[in-house]
């Protein structure tokens, strides 16, 4: 590894990484969530299964991922389609789906096909964005509100047991625009600026998090985090 990887992998979950806020907010909603995971469970989209540590629960842990996928992991079990999912019915007691939903071109299917491989009882924890920037294009299709989640998860047949909000209006613009002026402009590119922009950043990262603590995260929001019983 070089000496900037090296540099950069230290900054990886710090303020100094022009995603904190996203990744943060995102982190502490679904390890609140992930108390209701138990028995077997099914990541759709596992990527490099970032969230593993937090379901120690769980008797099996299984990722899927489509052969395309941008992740480049090499801890997926299962490639396969989350509209297509090759599994018997009632086989899993928690389903896992964080920041895929939007990417589906058929959000309902993929609820359907979760439902189907659920027991009864079994839980989906599932997250996505509200408001985010263009991305993984072409494949990039929705937005959703905490109504459009709840609207899918009861048409599929689950009950809703929460919806909630990682971040409010400060956070969420504060993120946007660290994400902004250090990717839309280009500045990552270049070793130098890469690591000089990250310090405003950082500070306005922290800022943006104290005056959303402060005014009780209300507002619109980056992602939205629901746990549904089937």
């Amino acid at each position: 590894m070089s000496a900037r990887a090296r540099v950069l992998a230290w900054l990886a979950g710090t303020p100094f990484d022009p995603l904190w806020i996203a990744k943060r907010s995102l982190r502490r909603e679904l390890k609140r969530a992930a108390v209701h995971g138990l028995g077997r469970l099914l990541d759709i989209g596992c990527g490099v299964k970032p969230y593993r540590a937090m379901f120690p629960a769980v008797t099996s842990y299984l990722g899927i991922e489509r052969p395309i996928t941008l992740s480049k992991s090499t801890v997926v079990d299962v490639y396969a389609d989350a509209l297509g999912l090759p599994f018997r019915a009632t086989t899993f007691d928690t389903v896992l789906c964080s920041e895929v939903l939007e990417h589906v071109p058929e959000p309902s299917r993929l609820f359907a096909e979760a439902v189907r491989v659920m027991k009864p009882g079994a839980v989906l924890i599932l997250s996505t964005p509200q408001t985010w920037g263009l991305h993984e294009a072409p494949f990039d299709f929705y937005r959703f509100t905490r109504y459009g989640l709840e609207h899918l998860a009861r048409a599929g047949g689950l009950e809703v047991v929460e919806i909630r909000a990682t971040c409010g209006t400060f956070a969420m613009v504060g993120q946007r625009l660290a994400s902004f002026f250090f990717y839309a402009t280009g500045a990552y590119r270049f070793a130098p600026l890469n690591l000089l922009m990250r310090v405003p950043l950082a500070l306005g990262q922290i800022l943006a998090v104290a005056l959303d603590e402060l005014c009780g995260r209300r507002g619109d929001t980056l992602d939205n985090v629901m746990v549904a019983r089937r």
